[in-house]
């Protein structure tokens, strides 16, 4: 695929995720995720040094970091999203450096050793796994979650294309030759109970990962 191809499949697709979200979409959505909030309450992740949220919206996961003491970098292709979400910072009194970029489209999309935390949240990009490790920090932690496939009855939130969800073994077959030591610290593939942007009470099927790295 050429440059210009690239570039142009780039654009597209900034281009679509900038109207969704002047659409509104997760407008209603303040809260952090539930999976992240627990890892950080049971003491698996420690708020200090640098943490890059890949893919991240409205900036929902961020400024829990940022309000939890890390040095936040936060990623997304959307200028309207980070747009969203700097204003949302303002307002909370929050720092954290928004940066409009596709990471799918770059050579190196994370700087090697540099983050003592890396959250990639319902964003289905499991090739970036093995850079993302390489990004972290000896010691630190990586936090993937994914909506899954899932064939059951049950009516679930999240994209109705399987292309935009993972298999339930996808993101362990990542790490079979990433080049670093590391261990999963915890790993989930199923359905969960999660808030709606209704306010109610719904459904969805992730596969989650919590890792990491060695200190080697």
């Amino acid at each position: 695929m050429g440059t210009h191809e690239k570039s142009s499949i780039a654009v597209t697709d900034r281009q679509r995720w900038d109207q969704r979200y002047r659409d509104g979409i997760y407008a209603a959505r303040l809260w952090p995720s539930a999976y992240l909030k627990q890892l950080h309450d049971d003491g698996l992740i420690q708020p200090r040094g640098r943490a890059l949220d890949v893919a991240c919206g409205r900036g929902r996961n961020s400024l829990y970091l940022s309000a939890k003491g890390y040095a936040v970098d936060a990623v997304d292709v959307s200028a309207t999203a980070i747009a969203y979400a700097a204003n949302a910072a303002t307002a909370q009194h929050a720092r954290v450096n928004w940066q409009c970029r596709d990471v799918l489209a770059a050579r190196d999309p994370v700087p090697q050793n540099s983050y003592a935390l890396i959250i990639m949240f319902r964003f289905v990009a499991p090739g970036l796994v093995p850079s993302l490790l390489h990004g972290l920090t000896p010691g630190g932690i990586l936090i993937v979650e994914e909506h899954l496939q899932w064939a059951g009855p049950e009516q679930i939130s999240g994209p109705s294309n399987q292309r935009f969800r993972v298999t339930a073994d996808e993101l362990s077959m990542q790490l079979k030759a990433v080049g670093v030591a590391f261990d999963v610290l915890d790993e989930f593939a199923g359905l969960i109970a999660e808030p709606a942007d209704d306010g109610g009470q719904g459904k969805a099927a992730v596969s989650r990962m919590c890792i990491r790295r060695g200190s080697t």
